[in-house]
């Protein structure tokens, strides 16, 4: 028996479902917003905040925590379910270790970051990992790209002529990381922004 659940309108059958259906121990599978795929155990369930701990093992045998926001997700699929749960459904099977969850959230919070708010464009977020490349030291503030160091900052369009900054040479290198990106993102077409 498997149970799905689709797109925005699966909001509350969702949250229905997890809240009364999927016992902790159950191998799931979540989407989030932005197409990442988390396969595991539901480890554990908050629900005031409706945050969910999948926990995966990958190579090498090194397990990983991950927190979802269950508000959120926009697929969410139940592989296999765990047999009775008999500490009930928001209990963990085990103790799960607290500054794991912690480094979880955090490093959650950092690829949120690094993805790029809402509202901005593909081109953005695009540049965003071109630049990222080569200067690891940036972060989202809003819609503009900024150098932690304070040194520049890209604001939209994300066009050369949008580079500013503090340092002289840190901002003519953005800008010729800029003008390359939109060079190779026209050959490639818009519906398929560059890699590199």
């Amino acid at each position: 028996m498997s149970m799905v659940a689709h797109g925005a309108m699966a909001t509350a059958k969702l949250e229905n479902e997890l809240q009364h259906y999927v016992p902790l121990g159950s191998i799931v599978l979540c989407v989030d917003p932005y197409s990442n795929k988390v396969e595991g155990e539901l480890v554990a369930m908050d629900e005031p905040t409706g945050m969910i701990i999948i926990k995966s093992v990958h190579s090498e045998n090194k397990e990983e925590l991950t927190v979802l926001n269950r508000d959120l997700l926009t697929d969410f699929e139940v592989k296999k379910y765990a047999p009775n749960n008999t500490r009930g459904v928001f209990m963990p099977e085990r103790i799960v270790d607290e500054s794991a969850v912690k480094r979880a959230i955090e490093e959650k919070v950092d690829a949120i970051n690094r993805v790029g708010p809402r509202g901005v464009s593909a081109a953005g977020r695009e540049l965003f990992k071109v630049i990222n490349k080569t200067y690891t030291n940036l972060e989202w503030r809003g819609d503009v790209i900024r150098g932690l160091d304070g040194d520049f900052v890209v604001h939209p369009p994300y066009k050369a002529d949008n580079v500013n900054g503090s340092t002289e040479n840190a901002v003519l290198r953005i800008k010729k990381v800029v003008e390359k990106f939109h060079i190779d993102f026209k050959k490639q077409g818009a519906a398929s922004p560059p890699s590199s």
